[in-house]
């Protein structure tokens, strides 16, 4: 005699999903998934170019780990139904603003990455509100820049200034040739060949006639004053503070960044943690940026939430860089350095697999 079969249920939502299994089939799969300590601690590291890391803890999701031990994935076992508006709309917000997220992340790792430390602002004299002009005008000034300077390698993030009008921010490394790349942009901006020609060869200024400028901004000291060079959190945090503004006021999809090709891809593991509190986790977390032979760490933690985030890099010998300094994490919480000390465990933990 056949057994019966039913159709799966999601164990998170109760909603029936594709396939179908047997009572005895669907309880074994639940009872292996419920039967093995479900951990409460999940690590990220970032290995970042350059000899560079970042570990963060987060508490797991127990309905996502039941879920991938059962085999289960709601994105592809549960069927498509239509939304109401005002639920199609939520789900608009949550993307928007996990979006918002995976942006900032990967604008503060490619700046990292970059080592970028001075950062130059492009701008207009004239009221420029059109978003697509202005992306147009940046592809334009990277093709003619980099006529001079193939390897160029940069980071740009838009910025929409109160009175309506955008401006870009970009972080670069060293030293940049500012005259030439005020030339590039004039250009790219419309502004007149002979003009150009006029400023750029014979010195002529171009006062009120110029369409546009290029900035270098340094960053503000702390009790006054300006530095000569960024530090790279400091910059990634400055650049990252206009993502989020970034993506309520433009089109949904459109692109909130731009990184040149020649920046290497930062690398992410995950990992399940064996610690059953805050404390262990902070233990883990050092563990494993330890393993990585880091130096000069710096973190940030909540225990409320019970988050880690902590950076290092290897020592600054091993790296053939004139300029290689970390900063303090830039959090708005964070206003004074920690002043306990950094737990530190010389025991590497096993990290056990789901």
């Amino acid at each position: 005699m056949a057994t019966a079969l039913r159709k799966r249920v999601c164990p998170s939502t109760g909603n029936l999903v594709n396939g179908a299994f047997t009572p005895y089939q669907e309880y074994k799969l639940w009872n292996a998934a419920v039967s093995k300590p479900i951990p409460e601690y999940r690590a990220k590291l970032v290995t970042i170019a350059n000899g560079q890391y970042e570990v963060s803890v987060t508490p797991a999701n127990t309905i996502s780990v039941i879920n991938a031990r059962m085999g289960f994935n709601p994105l592809l076992d549960c069927p498509r139904r239509e939304r109401e508006p005002a639920e199609q709309e939520e789900r608009d917000i949550e993307n928007r603003q996990r979006a918002t997220k995976r942006a900032r992340q990967n604008v503060r790792h490619l700046v990292k990455a970059a080592f970028a430390d001075h950062m130059l602002t492009f701008n207009y004299r004239e009221n420029v509100t059109d978003r697509a002009a202005v992306v147009k005008d940046w592809h334009e000034f990277v093709r003619l820049f980099r006529i001079r300077f193939p390897d160029w390698t940069y980071l740009a993030v838009l910025e929409k200034q109160e009175r309506g009008s955008y401006h870009i921010h970009v972080a670069v490394k060293g030293r940049q040739n500012i005259k030439w790349a005020l030339r590039c942009w004039l250009k790219a901006i419309g502004q007149p060949a002979e003009e150009i020609n006029d400023w750029y060869n014979n010195g002529n200024k171009l006062g009120t006639r110029s369409l546009g400028n290029v900035d270098v901004q340094a960053p503000k000291a702390r009790w006054g004053g300006t530095h000569k060079l960024w530090k790279r959190d400091k910059l990634s945090s400055y650049l990252t503070k206009y993502i989020g503004k970034e993506f309520d006021e433009s089109t949904k999809g459109a692109k909130k960044y731009w990184a040149s090709r020649n920046i290497e891809k930062p690398v992410t593991e995950r990992f399940w943690l064996k610690a059953t509190n805050f404390l262990e986790a902070i233990k883990e977390a050092h563990d494993l940026i330890y393993s990585r032979r880091a130096d000069n760490i710096s973190m940030w933690a909540d225990a409320s939430a019970g988050v880690v985030w902590i950076t290092g890099e290897v020592d600054k010998e091993a790296l053939s860089w004139e300029h290689c300094e970390q900063a303090k994490p830039d959090f708005d919480l964070l206003e004074e350095e920690p002043q306990e000390s950094i737990v530190k465990s010389n025991v590497l933990l096993e990290w056990d697999e789901l």
